[in-house]
């Protein structure tokens, strides 16, 4: 693992049916702004039907160039999203934190009945960010927390577990997640 620099810029993306101005995602944006740190939050196009070339589409534009002073942080559907961008981003540049909430692969959904979704190349994602988190809770009704542990284990990632916090919606409650303000600051 490389030396880390310190995170200047922060992409936020949002789970389905999700608001990046709402919930923890809205604080974490004003916690980061407060210390300097440029936030890019994009609202993903039609968030209730999503469609996943067209979020690819919506965070390549926002997201630019990588490099080791960014990092990217995703909640739920916007973990495969992320996973999915970074699998397919040209190597050489590195990505300095990938931080995954409630997260998941894409072939976990298959077991579920519902519709799969294509592969990550996780291997790839792996070797092009110098330091990945999978955040997962112990009572995630939506993601189990196995996915987002065995995601972050195939990853090479740090599994953080926060203990009680659901599916970290802002629906039920889940206004901040200093878990993640902490990883990004680290």
């Amino acid at each position: 693992m490389r030396e880390m620099q310190n995170i200047t810029r922060v992409v936020i993306v949002h789970g389905w049916a999700d608001d990046p101005t709402k919930g923890w995602m809205g604080w974490l944006t004003d916690q980061l702004r407060a210390l300097g740190i440029e936030v890019i939050a994009p609202v993903m196009p039609d968030p209730k039907q999503p469609n996943v070339d067209a979020w690819l589409e919506t965070l390549s534009a926002a997201v630019g160039k990588i490099d080791q002073h960014t990092a990217l942080v995703g909640h739920s559907l916007g973990t495969y999203v992320l996973l999915r961008y970074l699998s397919s981003y040209p190597k050489g540049d590195r990505l300095g934190k990938l931080v995954l909430v409630a997260g998941f692969a894409g072939n976990e959904r298959t077991e579920q009945g519902k519709r799969a979704l294509p592969d990550v190349d996780l291997g790839k994602v792996k070797s092009s960010v110098d330091q990945i988190y999978s955040v997962y809770s112990d009572n995630d009704e939506i993601i189990p927390a196995d996915w987002s542990r065995e995601l972050g284990e195939s990853l090479g990632a740090e599994n953080v577990l926060d203990s009680g916090r659901g599916h970290f919606a802002g629906l039920h409650g889940c206004d901040t997640l200093p878990s993640v303000l902490r990883l990004i600051k680290a």
